[in-house]
């Protein structure tokens, strides 16, 4: 047994306990949190670890293509969505080489040590598998599928089928499903069966939107520079009819709203979309992955909008093809340099239980529940208990 003192303990499920004593067990088990308004609790103290800081559960990577690891730093900065996806289609490798694997079991250790317990891991390919299957943390696998082709959409279905039932053949019971990559990368045939394929096992989604104008201007008219740039990328979009609508309300209305459905970096999203969404299903999850959005577009979401809005947000670092480090603690330093009215409390509700809820482990993390087996970080703050520039986390549990 081990107990653990701090500045503040953040159980998320409650205000943050000051002083607080945390017990765990050698397996890293929540067995109890003392307050010191508990009789135990001078006892206890007397036998604590004492951190300076605050002690928070491990944290959830919401989103993450960690296939793309080998990417790190091969990409420049700031060239806009379309400049991202043609150097990466550039370089990208399509067969697991060395280079690419020991990328991948880096990445992971990289994402152990910032104190990351679950990831929500896109996966195109099998790459990531075999270091998956060695447990060292929970993944919720996301097979991504795209293309615009409805006559091709039955064949693409059943290639995502097939990787699928290799990753619970090698891991059997890995959370996993098959899931859309954009708004503006699937057919409405190949939607639909990704759809019908979640609604079926009470699949979560996962898929990207609203990441720029031209995304949006695409499905309200059919022109703009996305439409310009699928061209060139010889797309064919012959088959593409204009909604009228922005993207959002333009896919996810062919999504089960019973399902959790998790929307990825939103960049652009604005108050009307989020009321749409809002209204349109209660499990809806806005991923935040801002050091993406900045080395990408270089432009954030509108985060106050959608603290105001209510929205239940959670983060993700996206991959080192997008970004400097896989560290959510980087993600929330940045939301908290952008927007610093926002709460230290909000910041990691959002890193841990939204997060864990989102990916369906929310039995397992995401606070300090008794009985949760879920890691204990420790986080450094300023002088006033919030995340600033400076902030470093250290798992110790």
């Amino acid at each position: 047994m081990r107990f653990l003192t701090a500045n503040y303990i953040y159980p998320v499920y409650t205000t943050p306990v000051e002083n607080g004593v945390l017990a765990v067990d050698s397996n890293g088990r929540v067995v109890n949190l003392f307050t010191p308004a508990d009789a135990e609790y001078p006892a206890v103290l007397e036998k604590a670890e004492r951190f300076e800081g605050i002690l928070t559960p491990g944290f959830v990577n919401a989103h993450c293509h960690l296939e793309l690891s080998y990417l790190k730093s091969k990409i420049a900065k700031h060239t806009g969505l379309h400049g991202f996806v043609k150097d990466m289609m550039a370089i990208r490798k399509w067969v697991a080489d060395d280079e690419v694997l020991a990328a991948i079991e880096s990445a992971e250790g990289e994402m152990l040590r910032n104190g990351i317990v679950a990831v929500g891991d896109i996966s195109n390919h099998n790459f990531t598998f075999a270091q998956k299957a060695k447990r060292n943390m929970l993944y919720h696998t996301f097979i991504e599928l795209f293309g615009l082709n409805p006559d091709k959409a039955e064949e693409v279905f059943e290639g995502g089928e097939k990787l699928l039932r290799e990753l619970e053949t090698l891991i059997p019971n890995a959370p996993a499903n098959i899931t859309p990559h954009a708004t503006y990368s699937l057919s409405i045939k190949l939607l639909k069966l990704v759809a019908e394929h979640n609604y079926l096992r009470d699949g979560v989604i996962s898929i990207h939107n609203q990441e720029t104008d031209g995304e949006n201007e695409l499905f309200r008219t059919g022109t703009g520079p996305m439409a310009e740039q699928m061209a060139k990328f010889g797309l064919d979009l012959s088959t593409y009819k204009p909604t009228g609508f922005n993207s959002l309300a333009s896919t996810v209305v062919h999504l089960p709203n019973c399902n959790r459905i998790v929307l990825v970096h939103n960049t652009v999203s604005t108050k009307d979309d989020v009321q749409w969404a809002m209204d349109y299903g209660k499990m809806i999850y806005w991923a935040l992955c801002p050091n993406a959005n900045l080395y990408i577009e270089n432009k954030l979401p509108d985060v106050p909008m959608l603290r105001q809005m209510g929205a239940k947000i959670v983060v993700g670092t996206d991959s080192y093809a997008s970004n400097d480090s896989l560290s959510i603690l980087d993600e929330l330093k940045t939301i908290a340099a952008n927007f610093p009215e926002t709460p230290t409390t909000e910041l990691i509700q959002w890193a841990t239980v939204n997060g864990a809820e989102a990916l369906g482990f929310k039995q397992q993390l995401g606070t300090f529940d008794k009985g949760k087996t879920l890691g204990v970080n420790l986080v450094t703050v300023d002088e006033e208990g919030n995340i600033y520039s400076d902030s470093t986390v250290t798992k110790i549990a």
